[in-house]
């Protein structure tokens, strides 16, 4: 474990404080994630060379390590100071107060948002030296690495400052452009809330790996707020995201406390124009195609890409690889397994 000093944030006559307080690490109960839940449903279609077990295991199994988060990586010209100890000297100060600005933010809430983000990268610079002792299991390597107070208390200001709300929520996995069509379709993924519009623009770090952990709380917070049905749009299926690992199980987890959280699913293809439309499960490219069910989407994304993608269409190259691997991988884990039993 780590020690340092965090700064937490209360209110005094009007004006925001910091008070220091020691951070701990509480271990807790994991809870089942939507990896972890059985297949019901899938495609006959797909038997193929892969077949249907190897497309089962993999939507139901997936890679046991970190979540990946799907955020642009900061570019060539991204800073490798913190500023911490100076936020305004940060080259990115300047556009995040303006368009936070008019986003509607105080301007003291601005100045105490972005202190704690600088705050928090150099804090998370800490945590990850400290999670990589070698001692520490998996588990507790998470845990620590996500257990940043000063991430917690931007969190804490944007919801306050109602700073990620929306009715129309919506997450996304396959690239970017599955964001921008999500909001072209009068959804609000996080990347377009008040707040996400502005943090989606900054380059805070050369770093990633000091903000990914920020992204994480971010997307918790985000569906955290749901009340309504969600929609999902995939144009790839990774489940090592952080779309399967952590989103949606939490959704799963709201359904039982808000009814009206219903999960509607689009799978999604781009053809070689670099038009992107929704797949149905005969294979038609439509402008609207919603299922009740990840494995149906999934199943109805995986069977176009494996009869209908075109190879020659860089816009769906990715996903049509990434479906490859899964299932090669999985083929091949069976296999083994297959073999080891007979032994």
């Amino acid at each position: 474990m780590y020690s340092s000093n965090v700064p937490s944030l209360s209110k005094d006559n009007g004006s925001t404080q910091y008070i220091h307080k020691r951070p701990h690490f509480v271990s807790t109960s994991s809870e089942k994630s939507e990896r972890d839940r059985p297949v019901e449903k899938i495609l006959g279609s797909l038997q193929g060379a892969a077949g249907n077990k190897a497309v089962a295991q993999m939507i139901a199994q997936g890679r046991r390590h970190g979540f990946a988060v799907q955020r642009k990586t900061p570019g060539p010209n991204a800073p490798s100071r913190h500023y911490a100890g100076d936020p305004v000297a940060h080259p990115e100060w300047e556009k995040f107060s303006t368009l936070m600005l008019e986003a509607g933010f105080s301007k003291n809430i601005i100045q105490n948002l972005w202190q704690l983000l600088l705050g928090g990268f150099q804090e998370q610079e800490v945590i990850n030296a400290s999670s990589a002792d070698p001692k520490l299991g998996r588990a507790q390597k998470r845990q620590m690495r996500e257990g940043n107070t000063w991430y917690k208390q931007v969190i804490e200001m944007l919801r306050e400052n109602a700073g990620f709300t929306t009715s129309n929520m919506a997450l996304w996995s396959g690239g970017f452009d599955v964001c921008r069509y999500a909001q072209s379709k009068g959804y609000t993924p996080m990347e377009f809330t008040r707040a996400g519009k502005v943090f989606n623009e900054l380059e805070y770090h050369r770093d990633w790996r000091l903000q990914a952990p920020l992204w994480n709380v971010l997307s918790k917070f985000y569906v955290e707020q749901a009340t309504a049905p969600v929609h999902i749009f995939l144009r790839s299926y990774n489940p090592d995201s952080v779309l399967i690992g952590q989103e949606v199980p939490r959704l799963q987890q709201l359904q039982k406390i808000h009814p009206g959280v219903e999960l509607i699913w689009h799978p999604l293809y781009t053809t070689k124009e670099g038009v992107t439309k929704e797949v149905t499960m005969d294979r038609k490219l439509v402008e609207n195609s919603p299922f009740s069910s990840r494995d149906l989407c999934v199943s109805a994304l995986y069977n176009y890409l494996q009869y209908q993608h075109d190879e020659e269409n860089i816009h769906a190259g990715r996903a049509h690889l990434g479906m490859q691997k899964e299932l090669a991988k999985n083929v091949h884990g069976r296999r083994s397994a297959e073999s080891s039993a007979a032994v």
